[in-house]
């Protein structure tokens, strides 16, 4: 079984722009309490950030519906329009996506509309973790069950605290200026969101494995869902070992001449590569028919859940008739 391709290139900005604005969110208002040391943070950085990602979310969502109604019936883009209300109504993806657009457009306002920044900022995280949730809806862990959908979920929570911590303590340190008692007090916070985060993935992306492989090496070794899963593995011990260098020697000596420098570089770094190469993996992972194939519930598989064949056939009569 193949990887989905376009849908993982259309799901990637969608899921980045949700787990970005979800976990930055999350570190400004839950790790430091909007504030630290009664220093206000209000960066104007940060909301640049959260109102690009806003515009993200919404026009990607838009872009992965419609792709999906396309590979549903079979047609281009453009036809594909007028068959949304039928996905919208008829599939289980297409439910999700009655919450999802509405959402995100209610991140769009929330990011763009005149708020005060304790509303805004809690609103943002409410919103995207919402979002995040329907996006653990459309996951293979659907086959598997809340349960699983569960700790998806939260394995997509435990990376955007994660990153966000990273991303907010990064704008914040380098563009606004804030007393060095933010930043040392800011960078033991980062190092104990990261931690708890890491630990969290770790248990949530094993038992995801197992759904996906279960004990089996060899569709580890030479499935697509295995290999991709062996890519994601590795690239993340390469970010776990920045990690682990930034805490056990750079945030203790966060005063020393050069270390400020220093773990700026790193912490853009590790960001960068989480955003790019893990998620990235992550997302294709997503899509991905997992190896078990081979085993599960054939009567929630993907294509059944997202298509199913009574579905497909009228939407490919539908196209017929508008030919």
């Amino acid at each position: 079984m193949t990887a989905d391709l376009d849908r993982a290139l259309l799901a990637w900005p969608l899921e980045v722009s949700l787990i970005t604005t979800f976990g930055t969110a999350g570190f400004m208002l839950l790790a430091t309490g909007g504030r630290v040391l009664d220093y206000p943070l209000t960066p104007g950085r940060l909301l640049l950030l959260w109102r690009v990602l806003a515009g993200v979310t919404f026009l990607a969502a838009l872009l992965v519906l419609l792709n999906l109604t396309a590979d549903m019936g079979g047609v281009s883009w453009r036809r594909a329009v007028a068959l949304v209300p039928e996905v919208v109504t008829e599939t289980h993806a297409g439910h999700v996506f009655e919450w999802l657009l509405p959402l995100a457009l209610m991140v769009l306002l929330a990011a763009c509309v005149s708020l005060p920044y304790f509303i805004r900022t809690f609103a943002l995280l409410i919103l995207s973790g919402v979002l995040l949730f329907l996006q653990a809806l459309l996951s293979h862990a659907i086959d598997k069950g809340a349960l699983a959908v569960t700790v998806y979920f939260l394995h997509e929570v435990s990376a955007a605290l994660w990153v966000g911590a990273l991303l907010a303590f990064w704008m914040v340190a380098q563009f606004e200026d804030p007393p060095c008692l933010w930043v040392k007090h800011g960078a033991q916070r980062v190092s104990r969101t990261a931690l708890c985060s890491v630990i969290a993935l770790v248990i949530t992306g094993t038992y995801t494995a197992y759904n996906g492989l279960g004990l089996d090496l060899y569709r580890l070794l030479f499935s697509v869902y295995g290999r991709t899963l062996v890519a994601k593995v590795a690239i993340f011990a390469g970010v776990l070992a920045i990690g682990a260098y930034n805490r056990f020697w750079l945030v203790p000596r966060i005063d020393e001449p050069g270390t400020f420098d220093a773990l700026m570089r790193n912490i853009l770094t590790e960001s960068v590569i989480l955003l790019l190469a893990v998620l990235g993996l992550a997302v294709l992972l997503a899509n991905t028919p997992p190896a078990h194939g081979m085993g599960g519930n054939s009567g929630h598989s993907m294509m059944a859940m997202f298509s199913g064949d009574a579905v497909r056939r009228r939407l490919r009569k539908l196209v017929s008739k508008n030919c």
